[in-house]
């Protein structure tokens, strides 16, 4: 049986491996929800699917995700109050199921992996880097935060406090010598590595590689885990919910108004400067 046509994305199952590829390579894979939604859709049918014995998931073109789709246009609309948990959370929600995904799951960065992109990338049980890939968290720099903070579970402290407070792009090779990579590859080798990697997963009975899955991540829950990321949904419903940040109001006015880019432009436009002054 084919597999179903997506709009955002390209879903491919074969010799046990279920390749899911974010597809909007000219917005680079940013996150919007009909992204989101396509992505849950077919990690539904993956999971559903008991001939599959690992999950590979990459970008099209030069990104692997640059994050949730923040465009102009793209903006949440109103719902009741009594829904709007629901709704501030099901993006955050959908980049962990790679995490919880009964099978093991690669992720093949081929470029950005910026902000929720970074914590897809990061959600998934190995990570194989091209040498393009770069990575951020950068949200902090416009007065928000990542999807999710799941640097402490995965390296040190000091790593992630820069990471997280300055919102500065790392490389490939620092992620890597940071611990949150497994490994780093020339750009065109880094589809074969993942199939490589994939199926040599595959060669591991199912049932043993699922349940060892389930006990590495337990062990995470019994740190604290999932109540990290309970309380850091808290934290994201109040930043929603405060008026008046003057710095954002600022961002968001020059977004709507003058686009994406020059938001992006005025975000960065000191940190831009303080490099070229060193």
């Amino acid at each position: 049986m084919a597999d179903p046509t997506f709009a955002n994305l390209l879903l491919e199952r074969r010799e046990g491996i279920a390749r899911i590829t974010m597809n909007r390579p000219e917005k680079l894979n940013a996150l919007s929800s009909e992204l989101l939604d396509d992505l849950d859709a077919a990690l539904d049918l993956v999971e559903a699917d008991h001939e599959v014995r690992v999950v590979i998931l990459t970008g099209a073109g030069r990104a692997f995700s640059s994050g949730f789709d923040i465009a102009p246009g793209h903006a949440r609309p109103s719902v009741p109050a009594t829904a709007r948990w629901d709704q501030t959370h099901k993006a955050p929600r959908t980049l962990l199921r790679m995490w919880y995904l009964r099978q093991p799951t690669i992720a093949a960065v081929n470029g950005f992996a910026m902000a929720a992109g970074n914590v897809l990338a990061l959600a998934c049980d190995i990570v194989i880097a091209s040498e393009q890939a770069v990575f951020a968290e950068p949200e902090i720099r416009h007065v928000a935060h990542s999807p999710f903070t799941m640097l402490p579970f995965l390296g040190h402290n000091k790593h992630l406090n820069w990471f997280y407070l300055s919102g500065d792009t790392i490389d490939a090779q620092t992620a890597l010598a940071w611990g949150l990579l497994n490994s780093v590859v020339p750009a065109e080798r880094l589809e074969e590595t993942a199939w490589q990697a994939a199926r040599r997963i595959a060669f591991v009975p199912p049932f043993a590689a699922q349940v060892m899955k389930r006990s590495i991540h337990q062990t995470y829950d019994k740190m604290g885990f999932t109540a990290a990321f309970q309380h850091h949904l808290d934290i994201r419903m109040a930043e929603h919910l405060v008026p008046g940040v003057p710095e954002k109001d600022q961002l968001n006015h020059i977004r709507d108004t003058q686009g994406l880019r020059a938001y992006l432009q005025t975000r960065d436009a000191a940190f831009a400067e303080q490099d070229a002054g060193r």
